[in-house]
């Protein structure tokens, strides 16, 4: 039993250092990227990404906050990615018009 139970935990921390891996890799294309939507999605992925790791975590070191600790981070997550889309999106608007934000509203 408890060389299943090494087993098991090697795996958690090789899952841990897998997910560490692909994090630079996004974290790379979210800094290289050329198109805003590549540096959006790296961003989301990264923030998915770490949510994994805290639950994984929360099951290696058995213990429960740490669920409730990625329930709020992925609403902090989420919302990063929505409010990053908005001041694009405002930003390409204003862009596209010709117009300062302060002429749209009169």
């Amino acid at each position: 039993m408890e060389l299943t139970h090494q087993l098991y935990n090697g795996l958690l921390i090789f899952g841990l250092l897998y997910l560490t891996i692909t994090i630079c890799f996004c974290l790379l294309r979210a800094v290289l990227g050329p198109l805003f939507t590549d540096r959006i999605v790296a961003v989301n992925v990264i923030g998915i990404k770490t949510l994994i790791m805290i639950c994984v975590l929360a099951f290696y070191m058995e213990e429960d906050y740490l669920l409730d600790i990625s329930v709020v981070y992925a609403l902090i997550s989420f919302l990063a990615v929505v409010v990053l889309s908005k001041v694009y999106l405002t930003d390409y608007d204003t862009r596209i018009s010709g117009k300062k934000p302060e002429e749209e509203d009169s």
